[in-house]
Parts: C-alpha cells; structure tokens; sequence
C-alpha cells in the first residue's frame, strides 16, 4: 500500500480591478520608455492585468481562494488539518497569516500553521512540503496551501518588469492523504539553486532594519528588479525537468501536461519546443491575468481542469523560477 497525497480541492481569486497594455504604455511615456514597455508586454505575453482594489490585501484575497479551494473540494474547513501560507508580500509578519486565515475560516481543527516565503516557487515548495507532512505523519490527512501576491502596491512606477507585468492574485490547494495499492498523486520533486542574480532583486530594498527611518526615501522602502539578462531560463528549466524524468525513468513526452511559471509566454514556449514537444502541452494564461507570482502554476492548473479532465495515471509537471534565483520541479500522477 501507498500513502498518497492528491489534490482534491483548487480555488483562486483575481481581483475585479483590470489594466490593459494602453495603460502601460501611456504611463511609461513619462519615461521615454513606451516602446519598451511595448516590447515587453510582446515578449511576456500581456494583454491585461488583475490589480487590488483600496481594501485588498493578501489575508483578503487568500481568504477568497481558500473558500473557493474547500468548496471545490465539498468539504468545510473544519476538514482542513494544518494550513501553509505562501507569499512575498505577507500583510503581516506577526502572527503569521496562516493563523489569521485559521481564524478567518473558522478552521479550527488545523493544528499546524505557518508561512513559508520562497518567492515565485514559493506554492510548489509548500505544496511539496505538505506532502511530506501528509505521506509521513499520521496526525495529517488534509493540509490547505495558499499563496497570494500584491505586487501593485510595492513596484516602482519606473520599473518596467515590477510595475507593468506583475498581478495581485490568491491560489488555494487542498491536498488529502489516501491509503492505495498504487502509487499516484505527488511523486517527486527537485530544486536548484544559483545564486548569481541574487543582488538583481531586493525587496524592501532598504531593508527591514531601516524600513521606518526617516533618512529612508519610500522609494527605497519598495521593490528592486535591475535589468539582467536571463535568457538562461528556458535551458536552466529543461535541465530541471528532464532531471526530474530521468530519475523517474520518464520521457518529456510521457507527460500529459506542463504547468509552468507565467511570468513569460516566450520562455515557456521555448522550453517546450526544447523538450521536443507542441505548445499545446502547456498551457498559458499570463495574457488574461498578468504574472502573479507562486500561485500562477496553479492558476495555470485551475484554469486547465475548467476545459479538460485528466484521466487516471496521466502524468503533469509543475515547474516555476524565483528571484535570486532558485528552481522548482513537481511531478503528479493522476
């Protein structure tokens, strides 16, 4: 028998307020920088983004998934075990917010709570975490993961990459450990890690320590992203996942479907074309919502599974790129 951990429960939430790329474009006018923005917007892949609206914050939206997630799954929140908060942009740092939303919830029967921040891989890391905890302890059968960005209100109006392609956003997951004769639901997973870039980006950039200083400009209390290049990112991705294959005695094409970081339409593409397989093996929706961080694999998933169901024993590979910068894989059988 196998201890196996599946997905059994998704939910996100997009914010009403929306921005197309003419909004961009006129903004960055200012900056001589419109042809750029232009250039980008192509190269990424953006038609629109979904914002926070004044009074939305991480807690707000995380919330909103998280009942989206247990509704999907039929089940209440007194079902949920333990309940993981992923984000890098928390809404508070004490207590944490996976307590607030215990709280919030009414979820009183989670035991375990806690935030993790592994920036953009930050939802497949604490996915892959609750598994652990799932597959091992006994004391778990369900554990929530939620993830959640408000970049909007941290970005630099001159920051190209910050301020006009990422989105705020929340994803929820529910994972159920399930006692079978095969082995299914999460298999596996791998990391890597090189930390070249990891002065490109700071947030804050001035630090906690001097956050409240007076000396301290806001715009220094906001994000950093120096321009750098990264067109790494397709080779570096298919190294991690046909590493990831290789240990499982699998082929890229052995895979019914890659779900992949949203922040860039190109990259994701040539890391398919790499693998030698269509575009239609992954799927992508940065065009209709913007980048939004750790959750966009699993928007990527939610918005998947609206038009198609997976049948038993198909395979699916989650795999997404953070700051700094670090890589994650994530193999599941259906």
């Amino acid at each position: 028998m196998y201890k196996n951990v599946h997905i059994v429960g998704l939910g996100s939430y997009h914010p009403e307020r929306i921005l197309h790329n003419n909004y961009f474009e006129n903004h960055f006018e200012k900056y001589n920088l419109t042809d750029h923005a232009k250039g980008l917007a192509r190269k990424l892949g953006r038609n629109r983004r979904t914002l926070a609206n004044e009074g939305e914050n991480s807690i707000t939206m995380s919330y909103e998934a998280a009942i989206r997630a247990i509704n999907n799954a039929n089940l209440t929140a007194l079902d949920i075990d333990a309940i993981i908060c992923v984000s890098d942009t928390p809404e508070y740092l004490t207590p944490c917010c996976a307590l607030i939303l215990r709280n919030k919830l009414g979820a009183a029967n989670a035991t375990n709570v806690f935030d993790i921040n592994n920036d953009c891989i930050g939802m497949i890391t604490g996915v892959d975490i609750a598994a652990r905890y799932l597959k091992t302890d006994k004391k778990y059968k369900r554990i929530l993961v939620i993830g959640s960005i408000v970049m909007s209100n941290f970005a630099r109006e001159d920051d190209l990459v910050m301020y006009s392609c990422f989105s705020d956003g929340a994803s929820a997951v529910i994972l159920e450990a399930k006692e079978e004769e095969t082995l299914r639901g999460i298999i596996d997973s791998k990391m890597y890690t090189d930390c070249e870039y990891n002065e490109y980006i700071r947030f804050p950039v001035c630090g906690l320590t001097n956050m409240w200083k007076d000396e301290t400009d806001e715009y220094d209390r906001k994000i950093k992203w120096d321009p750098f290049d990264f067109s790494f990112l397709s080779d570096k991705w298919v190294n991690l996942i046909t590493g990831i294959l290789d240990e499982n005695s699998l082929a890229s094409n052995d895979i019914k479907h890659y779900f992949m970081s949203q922040f860039s339409k190109t990259d994701l593409n040539l890391t398919i074309e790499k693998l030698g397989l269509g575009e239609d093996k992954a799927i992508f929706i940065g065009e209709k919502y913007g980048y939004t961080g750790c959750t966009s694999p699993f928007m990527a998933l939610e918005e998947k599974v609206q038009s198609y169901k997976f049948k038993e024993n198909d395979l699916s590979i989650f795999c997404s790129v953070a700051a700094g910068y670090t890589m994650a894989a994530l193999l599941y059988k259906w």
